[in-house]
């Protein structure tokens, strides 16, 4: 199911109740702003993360209006929000940008989150529509929360080695965050699209996202070339980069759009090329751009915060209210072998602390292999460091002891002798059945 964000654009509403859209640009660049009115917006109960269709109306550029610009004085104080010690503070929130150029006016609406408008939907036909949708939660709690319940499988045939590899390694759950890492050259992107393809394929209900950050023009062609069916939003590209403030913004109404489909009861997958370039990014709009700032950075909150909306809520509530759908959040994460002496002076690239960071609230991890790649060696997949935290949920009852049998048959400390000896069995093999017996 695609939400056709490049055309549609994202809500985003400001504190003092102003209501916008804004529609990235294709290959990074500004954007524009489509000016909501307050009786639409309120009609429909229009949030920061809907998706509203509709009619446009352009503006002359002598005529748009401009959206205001926050009151950081009326932010509250990052002091309340922070209580880990020896963090940065500053006192006021981030305003959110509002120089973007404003070309559109939205005049009618014909559907939010997909969900029609009550007078386009024939007459004698029910089905739930715009203004009846639930309202939005702006925060999940951790009871809401339940184990993954549903495999999201990603090999798409028996020629997929790189799909099974991860089928058998580290089976993904809806509502996991996992992170795909490994140093550059090992093949993140293409693990990234692999786990997409395998989505695409076998899980067309789900709601395929895709967050791109400075990527060259071709990449992120590529990526629309090969998978029409999912939204791929471009966050800054490696050679126009929008201001920091600016790109976080469109981050985080992606992140908002994923969670209003996720209370519509819909499975959605969010894959981020990469993480290490959000946390970059992040650090540069607080300056915090060595190793002991970083640190020291609110952006370590921040993005543990981002990561932690990724969930399932299938369960019923404890106090009550209908099943939710699940959002899993996948990322590549740049890392590399680190210097002792150079960590112990603090001067290490602030990007290689993004892992120790967010690994404790990952619960599917992919490490790829250095040694692997140096041999060309693919995939790069380190198969006895994957990790699935609910694995033993998602696989059948039957099938479990000899999954995790198999897996211990491969060689432990050899990354390129179990690989070989996992492709041998791999080709020997059609199904995930047979790979089990060709292991033991």
């Amino acid at each position: 199911m695609a939400l056709n964000i490049g055309q549609n654009g994202i809500v985003f509403r400001l504190d003092d109740g102003t209501v916008a859209i804004l529609r990235p640009g294709r290959n990074g660049g500004q954007g524009v702003q489509i000016a909501v009115d307050p009786e639409i917006a309120g009609a429909y109960r229009l949030v920061s993360g809907d998706i509203a269709e509709g009619e446009t109306q352009s503006i002359p550029p002598q005529r748009s209006p401009s959206i205001p610009e926050t009151d950081s004085e009326a932010q509250p104080d990052w002091d309340a929000q922070v209580d880990e010690p020896g963090l940065r503070r500053r006192t006021t929130l981030p305003s959110i940008p509002s120089d973007r150029p404003v070309t559109q006016r939205l005049l009618t609406v014909s559907a939010v989150n997909g969900l029609p408008d009550s007078a386009s939907i024939p007459e004698g036909m029910e089905s739930l529509t715009a203004t009846e949708r639930p309202s939005a939660k702006t925060q999940r709690s951790r009871s809401e929360r339940t184990p993954p319940d549903r495999l999201l499988t990603l090999s798409d045939g028996p020629m997929d080695v790189t799909g099974r590899t991860l089928d058998f390694a580290a089976p993904l759950g809806a509502g996991d965050f996992g992170i795909v890492y490994g140093p550059h050259g090992a093949g993140l992107t293409r693990t990234l699209q692999t786990v997409l393809n395998g989505i695409v394929v076998n899980a067309p209900d789900c709601v395929p996202l895709v967050l791109l950050l400075r990527p060259r023009a071709e990449e992120a062609t590529e990526w629309r070339r090969k998978f029409p069916q999912a939204d791929i939003v471009v966050g800054a590209s490696a050679f126009e980069e929008g201001a920091p403030q600016q790109v976080l913004q469109l981050c985080d109404l992606l992140l908002e759009a994923a969670q209003r489909q996720t209370e519509l009861g819909r499975d959605v997958v969010l894959l981020v090329d990469s993480l290490t370039a959000l946390w970059g990014t992040m650090l540069e709009e607080e300056e915090a751009d060595a190793q002991r700032e970083a640190d020291t950075s609110l952006s370590r909150r921040r993005m543990r915060e981002w990561v932690q909306r990724a969930g399932c809520f299938h369960g019923e509530g404890p106090l009550g209210g209908g099943l939710g759908g699940s959002l899993t959040l996948i990322g590549a994460v740049w890392s590399q072998a680190i210097d002792v002496e150079s960590e112990e002076e603090h001067d290490l690239h602030p990007h290689l602390r993004l892992l120790e960071h967010i690994l404790s609230e990952a619960n599917w991890l992919v490490p790829l292999s250095a040694a692997l790649a140096d041999q060309r060696l693919y995939p790069t997949i380190d198969v006895r460091r994957c990790r699935s935290r609910y694995e033993e949920r998602l696989l059948p009852a039957e099938t479990v002891e000899a999954h995790l049998r198999a897996r211990g048959m491969l060689p432990d400390r050899d990354p390129v002798a179990c690989l070989l000896r996992l492709r041998a069995a791999l080709d020997a093999s059609a199904n995930g059945t047979d790979l089990l017996k060709a292991l033991r």
